[in-house]
């Protein structure tokens, strides 16, 4: 486990707040303290030497036969959406 680091002005936990590009495919972690918003920048590191992170795996199989139906809007509703639509885009605007 890595030891908590601590921020150098009040003393309170330092957390990762973003990482900062520095060009050249270089960039530097930016930690804020928890207690008083000081940052402290870490050292520059070379972005190819990072190990990316991996997307995790799909859980479950892409449905078969295209586009699952909308099991939200029954067959009425949509209707009434629909001539509500239609409703607004034919009303003039003043």
């Amino acid at each position: 486990m890595r030891p908590q680091r601590k921020c150098p002005l009040c003393g309170a936990e330092l957390r990762l707040s973003h990482r900062e590009y520095l060009g050249g495919r270089r960039s530097v972690r930016v930690l804020r303290c928890v207690g008083c918003g000081n940052q402290v920048r870490g050292e520059p590191q070379d972005d190819d030497a990072r190990p990316r992170a991996q997307p995790p795996p799909r859980r479950r199989p892409l449905p078969e036969g295209g586009q699952p139906d909308n099991f939200v809007l029954d067959d009425a509703t949509a209707e009434r959406l629909r001539q509500m639509l239609e409703g607004e885009a034919a009303s003039p605007e003043a």
